[in-house]
């Protein structure tokens, strides 16, 4: 297993595996850390320092550790980061959820993730610090009005109560207010949830290359009339009731990865155990054995979310030629490849899996291979760290010594 695992690790996740880690405050990890990141270059007293307050685990990973195939969010971390360096800028990074950390150094920029603790960091850093505020999704009260909608919409079907699963608690409305500028995850979709406040660069988000579909032959006959939902925690959050109850009589199938809440078994446990055409697989790794099994068997990648900032899932399931089926509010653009669905409702749902399931052969290789092709090109892990970095060094950087002319080397998402 490590040796394949090795084998779809790319070059650059293994250069960012031997970055050195100093300076750990605490000997118990996960607690008070102030982790130094120092990329290739030598560091010479005239660089730039930056604060990253987003996860620390990409830079605490083994090189066979199996997340090293995830962009999201080990990649975004990881990118955040190399951009930086690559600006020139000395970079400490700590756990956005870390309220025992205190800064101790002057930065000339603060990259801060979520509420939790963004307004009591930048509190304390010196004035004029540039404060950039990193959403992984939409304006996060779009987020909790999108998935009060879904909740009440199954309590009133239902006649059920059920908990809220993936509600913002911590506000984030003074990040938003106070930060010179927002970076999210996503299309302009994502992009104008922000639209009250100036300065929103969006970006998409990407998957890391694997060339297996390049020498890969589905049976497209079989595979359209399989769909796959492959997705992080959040049951209704991400719409899987919505896809239990419409798949429920159809002659497609619907293959489930994902963890299911206790409390959304006892009220989809028929749809779930009993349902011939309804096939929960559970948690599996990504681009393992059983992954590809199950990419191989679909020609569909299906999510009705409420809302995101564009899920890895959906995104490394491109990667592999599944066509995109998906809500708005995934913020992902299915231009002439994919499907988006309108209102995300059960007769919708219904309605557009029979006519997918009974799409020509031809026509779901051809929009797979189209799939494929965006993936590559649009949702990389190369162009993430290019835009990333366009944003912070033509626009960010604005903010402290003026407006700077964008790089000329490649295609970018994000806008001004």
């Amino acid at each position: 297993m490590i040796k394949q695992l090795k084998r779809f690790i790319p070059k650059s996740i293994k250069q960012w595996l031997v970055l050195k880690l100093t300076k750990i405050q605490s000997p118990v990890l996960g607690v008070g850390e102030d982790i130094r990141i120092v990329g290739h270059a030598a560091i010479s007293i005239s660089q730039k320092r930056a604060l990253v307050a987003y996860i620390t685990a990409p830079f605490r990973l083994g090189p066979d550790d199996p997340r090293n195939l995830e962009f999201s969010n080990i990649g975004i971390g990881r990118s955040i980061v190399r951009a930086l360096n690559e600006l020139d800028y000395v970079v400490d990074v700590v756990e956005y959820s870390d309220k025992r950390f205190m800064p101790r150094n002057d930065y000339d920029l603060f990259i801060g993730h979520t509420g939790r603790n963004f307004q009591r960091i930048a509190g304390r850093l010196k004035p004029g610090t540039v404060k950039i505020y990193f959403s992984s999704g939409p304006y996060w009260r779009f987020w909790n009005e999108q998935e009060v909608k879904r909740i009440e919409s199954l309590r009133q079907r239902r006649q059920v109560k059920y908990p809220f699963e993936r509600i913002i608690k911590e506000s984030e409305e003074w990040a938003n207010e106070n930060a010179d500028a927002i970076i999210c995850l996503g299309n302009d979709y994502a992009r104008q949830s922000y639209s009250r406040f100036p300065k929103v660069f969006n970006l998409n988000n990407a998957s890391y290359y694997d060339d297996r579909y390049d020498w890969t032959k589905k049976d497209f006959t079989s595979a359209r009339k399989n769909f796959l939902f492959f997705s992080g925690p959040g049951n209704v959050h991400k719409g899987l009731d919505l896809l239990l109850e419409a798949f429920i009589g159809l002659g497609a199938h619907l293959y489930i990865c994902q963890r299911i809440n206790p409390d959304f078994l006892k009220i989809y446990r028929n749809e779930l155990t009993v349902a011939p055409n309804i096939h929960l697989v559970g948690v599996i790794p990504m681009r393992s054995r059983q992954f590809y099994e199950l990419v191989d068997r679909c020609a569909f990648i299906i999510n009705p979310s409420c809302a995101e900032g564009q899920p890895g899932g959906v995104v490394e399931c491109m990667h592999q030629g599944l066509i995109p089926v998906v809500s708005r509010e995934t913020n992902i653009d299915t231009g002439d490849y994919g499907i988006t669905f309108q209102d995300c409702s059960v007769g919708e749902i219904v309605e557009t899996v029979r006519d997918l399931s009974g799409r020509s052969p031809e026509w779901c290789a051809e929009m797979s291979r189209k799939t494929r092709r965006v993936a590559v090109s649009e949702f990389s892990a190369s162009l993430f760290l290019r835009n990333i970095k366009d944003i912070i060094r033509s626009r960010v950087a604005g903010i402290i010594s003026g407006p700077l002319e964008p790089e000329r080397d490649g295609w970018n998402t994000w806008k001004g």
